[in-house]
C-alpha cells in the first residue's frame, strides 16, 4: 500500500512557496491530482495562475486580506472560517498531492482549525506539501522530508519593494 508523506518547506528564507508549487507541477506532469489552499494570503501572484492553467484547483483568501498584526480577534476568527472551509473544499475534491502553503503560520496564529489539520498530520489522505516560517512541532514530528530555506541576504533588507514574477 502506497504511503502518502508530508513534504515540509519551511523558514525565513525565499522559495519556500515555489518549492512547493514546483512540486505540483511536477506531479502534473504526471497526470497527478492536486490542489493548493494558501492560508493568509489574498494578493494576485504568478503561481496561482500558472498552477490553474496546469488544472490545479487553487484555494485563497479573498483580495484585500490584512496583515494578522493588523486585524481583530473577529476578523481572526472570520480568516479561520474561511480558511477551513478552503481546505474542505480542496479535501472534497481528493486530490493525490494537496499543497498547503502558509499552513504553518496559520496553525501557529491559530488561523486554521488546529483540530483537522491535526487530524491530517496523523493520517495524510494525500501528498501533503506544507510551508511557513516556524513551523510548530507537530509539524517536525509528522514530516517526511524537511527542508530549511534560510536567508542569508534579502533586497528587502535594503527596502526594495516585492517584484511582480520573482516575489508574487
Amino acid at each position: 500500500m502506497k504511503k502518502n508523506m508530508i513534504h515540509l518547506y519551511c523558514g525565513d528564507g525565499k522559495g519556500k512557496t515555489s518549492a512547493a508549487v514546483g512540486l505540483l507541477i511536477r506531479a502534473r506532469g504526471w497526470d497527478i491530482p492536486c490542489a493548493a489552499v494558501q492560508f493568509l494570503k489574498g494578493s494576485p501572484s504568478g503561481e496561482v495562475k500558472s498552477l490553474e492553467k496546469l488544472g490545479v484547483a487553487v484555494f485563497r483568501c479573498r483580495e484585500g486580506l490584512k496583515f494578522l498584526w493588523d486585524m481583530t480577534e473577529q476578523e481572526k476568527q472570520e480568516l479561520k472560517a474561511q480558511q477551513t472551509e478552503m481546505l474542505e473544499k480542496a479535501l472534497a475534491l481528493r486530490p493525490e498531492m494537496l499543497m498547503l502553503d502558509e499552513l504553518c503560520d496559520a496553525y501557529s496564529s491559530d488561523t486554521a482549525e488546529r483540530a483537522l489539520v491535526d487530524d491530517l498530520l496523523k493520517a495524510p489522505p494525500c501528498e501533503l506539501v506544507i510551508t511557513g516560517h516556524k513551523p510548530d512541532e507537530i509539524f517536525f514530528q509528522q514530516a517526511d522530508y524537511i527542508t530549511e530555506m534560510k536567508k542569508l541576504a534579502h533586497p528587502f533588507d535594503k527596502g526594495a519593494a516585492a517584484r511582480r514574477g520573482v516575489e508574487f
